[in-house]
């Protein structure tokens, strides 16, 4: 996940904004993602992207997710019809959460992934 950064020297703080296109937070002009350049600053409401897990990992958020009270969405990447042909472990799950409820969730997904991918000898910040 493309990770906004809050803090700056000084206590500065940079714009906050909102791609609608791949539902980013970013303090950029431009989405990092897709570098669409019509962004806005983020509402309450929109859907933001969380993260994107393997399909086990899926389970586990959402388990996690529904037990905090954290609403999401959650899109398979492949699609039923792709995870009837090839199985649905090979299949990745997509994550947004409202704004407003966006640094809950990223907590969340923090503490469930960060010690679990550390072990594995991923980086901390992999998704």
């Amino acid at each position: 996940m493309e990770r906004c950064q809050t803090g700056r020297k000084g206590g500065e703080r940079d714009k906050v904004m909102y791609c609608e296109k791949c539902k980013r937070i970013f303090e950029e002009e431009k989405c990092p993602v897709c570098w669409h350049s019509q962004v806005r600053e983020p509402e309450p409401g929109d859907l933001c992207f969380l993260t994107e897990q393997d399909y086990v990992s899926s389970g586990i958020l959402e388990d996690v997710l529904k037990q905090d009270g954290i609403p999401y969405l959650r899109k398979d990447v492949m699609g039923a019809g792709m995870a009837i042909k090839v199985g649905p472990m090979l299949d990745r799950g997509r994550f947004y959460v409202m704004y407003e409820k966006l640094t809950d969730a990223q907590a969340v997904v923090d503490e469930l992934f960060t010690g679990i991918r550390e072990e594995a000898g991923q980086p901390a910040d992999q998704e």
